[in-house]
């Protein structure tokens, strides 16, 4: 209603049209309209700072954006975000934007073309979901789209004429920020490529001979030794193969900790998790080695410095049940076949025997476990480098020269987790990508 106003107000006094919020005013309300607008403004800036987290939380997960610290400030809204780093570069951006444009009219060309353009793509988009997404009939869906496509494209085309008059700062504000996106998601591609060769199950890197020893498959079948002590790899894929970290601390050193734990902390969009829905441990192949899985809420502290300790209480837990399990299903079998059989005395033995059995394996593995931890506790973690691939064509260096700056000037995922400093190891390593 107000936009009409000021478009019939305009049409019968021309001169208006430079500031019509004011020349529309009644007379006596001018300073009334003038706190209205301000607070139009506060509200305006509001949403576009709130979309502004909102969007660079999403492009991280994608991986169009480098990891940055994200403040979840609610535990009832998960939306709800603070980026420390966004609002400080929106202070400066708005600050010097203001002083480069020093005027409201050249700063309405820019903002107008950039709410027409978000218009004009969002009819695009909804269109493309309910097509792709909600499986409508196109014959449903192509008559809406192309009645309000036609009216986004003439306020489109009109608000074209702007762009030598300031609109230009917007539409080049978006192509540098889509050419950064697209850059940083080709880099990661890359990168998931270069590490895709070490992602493999344990067989892959070490086998058991004849007599038991694990030796290397890919070095000479050189033989893995086992050092005392309890080793908690950090997993950062989680997706059930080897972590790269331990292949490397494997292939470089030829050993591993009594106890070796690969840890992965995988993130849900819930405030928090209770402990039955907290933790997943799973056997490996090797002996002593197990691979536990943590899930946590946005408003949950996962790396704290009893973390070991919790690590180790869900491997004592997993052993306990898994031996129970084990034996009982055991027992089980072999009572029904005694049963088909009518021989209930050795029926009864068997069953105590099994029992004392499941007590005493079981009690057998968690000294070792226990042992291994009272020995020595280690983190493990990867520190990886990358280098440009020889030979790369000029305009992949130049991309992946950039993706790379970037990069060592981030925030990895790893840099989260504030593990004991004196309990930290770190394995370097290098891929080419």
């Amino acid at each position: 209603m107000t936009y009409s106003g000021q478009a019939a107000y305009i049409s019968v006094h021309p001169e208006a049209y430079a500031y019509p919020v004011f020349y529309t005013a009644p007379k006596g309300t001018l300073i009334p309209t003038m706190i209205l607008a301000v607070l139009a403004a506060v509200v305006a800036s509001q949403a576009i700072i709130t979309a502004t987290f909102q969007l660079i939380a999403q492009i991280t997960k994608l991986s169009y954006f480098p990891s940055i610290k994200i403040v979840h400030t609610s535990k009832v809204f998960h939306n709800q975000l603070y980026v420390p780093l966004a609002n400080w570069l929106l202070m400066i951006g708005t600050v010097i934007v203001t002083a480069v444009y020093n005027n409201t009219t050249s700063l309405g060309n820019a903002y107008g073309v950039c709410v027409i353009m978000v218009t004009f793509f969002d009819t695009c988009m909804v269109t493309l979901v309910a097509l792709i997404v909600w499986l409508l009939p196109w014959y449903v869906v192509v008559f809406p789209a192309v009645t309000i496509a036609t009216l986004d494209g003439a306020f489109l085309s009109a608000a074209m004429t702007k762009v030598p008059l300031g609109a230009w700062f917007t539409l080049t504000l978006a192509a540098v920020l889509a050419i950064f996106f697209i850059i940083w998601r080709f880099g990661k591609e890359q990168q998931w490529t270069a590490e895709a060769a070490d992602r493999a199950p344990l067989d892959r890197f070490a086998l058991a001979d004849g007599e038991g020893t694990y030796r290397l498959t890919r070095h000479g079948n050189e033989p893995v030794s086992t050092n005392r002590g309890f080793g908690i790899f950090f997993d950062k894929i989680g997706d059930g193969s080897t972590p790269m970290v331990f292949s490397q601390f494997l292939e470089k050193l030829v050993t591993r900790p009594e106890t070796t734990v690969f840890l992965h902390l995988r993130a849900v969009e819930r405030p928090t998790i209770s402990d039955d829905e907290r933790f997943f441990v799973y056997d490996l192949p090797w002996p002593n080695c197990y691979r536990l899985m943590i899930r946590y809420g946005y408003m949950d502290e996962v790396i704290t410095p009893d973390l070991a300790s919790i690590v180790l209480e869900q491997i004592r837990q997993h052993v306990i049940e898994r031996n129970a399990t084990r034996y009982h299903n055991h027992a089980h079998r072999i009572g029904v076949r005694h049963e088909i059989s009518e021989i209930q005395p050795v029926n009864q033995v068997v069953k105590n025997s099994t029992t004392v059995s499941a007590e005493s394996d079981t009690a057998s593995a968690l000294a070792s476990i226990d042992a291994a931890y009272a020995h020595r506790i280690v983190y493990v973690i990867g520190k990886e480098e990358m280098n440009i691939r020889k030979a790369s064509p000029y305009w992949r260096s130049f991309l992946l020269s950039i993706f790379l700056f970037v990069r060592h000037n981030t925030r990895s995922k790893m840099a989260n987790l504030k593990v004991p400093i004196d309990k930290l190891v770190e394995i370097g390593f290098v891929k080419d990508i």
